[in-house]
C-alpha cells in the first residue's frame, strides 16, 4: 500500500523530533501529503476555567503562541512538499484520532513519548491511545 496522506503529530519532544524527520522523509519518497499537528490542549481547558486574568489578555497570548508554534514548525517541514501546519485543540489523543479520520489520512507518524502530564503517564500514552483508536495505519518512532 502506498501511502498518499501522512500526519505527524508533533509536541517538540525528542521523539516528536524524530518522528517528524522520519515522516517528512518517508513523505519525500512516496510523494505523500504531509501534516503535521501541534494539538494545543492547555487553550480550551483552561478558557473553560475561571480566570482572574482578562480572556481577552489570554486569547492574545495563546495567538501569539500559536502564530510562533506555526512558523517553527513551516520551517522545520520546508523541504517536504507539499506540508502542512494544522494547529487544533483538545485532548491529545481523542484530537489526533480525530483529525486522522476527518482528512482520510493513510498514516500517522508519530514518538512512542512527549510531553505529556502526568495524567496522560497515568492513563495511558498518548501513542499508545493512537495506536488502539485510528482507523488508519500508525508507524510509533521511538
Amino acid at each position: 500500500m502506498a501511502f498518499q496522506y501522512i500526519i505527524v503529530p508533533y509536541d517538540g519532544s525528542a521523539h516528536a523530533e524524530r518522528a517528524l524527520d522520519h515522516a517528512v522523509q518517508l513523505a519525500g519518497e512516496l510523494q505523500a501529503q504531509l501534516d503535521v499537528v501541534y494539538v494545543d490542549s492547555v487553550q480550551a481547558e483552561l478558557l473553560q476555567q475561571p480566570l482572574i486574568i482578562p480572556t481577552h489578555e489570554l486569547e492574545a497570548y495563546f495567538t501569539d503562541e500559536q502564530q510562533e508554534t506555526r512558523e517553527r514548525l513551516n520551517r522545520m517541514t520546508e523541504r517536504a512538499h507539499p506540508a502542512r501546519v494544522n494547529i487544533i485543540q483538545g485532548h491529545v489523543g481523542k484530537a489526533i484520532v480525530h483529525y486522522a479520520t476527518t482528512v482520510h489520512a493513510d498514516l500517522i507518524v508519530m514518538g512512542s513519548r512527549g510531553l505529556g502530564t502526568i495524567q496522560e503517564w497515568m492513563l495511558g500514552s498518548v501513542s499508545h491511545y493512537v495506536a488502539q483508536h485510528a482507523e488508519c495505519a500508525v508507524t510509533i518512532v521511538k
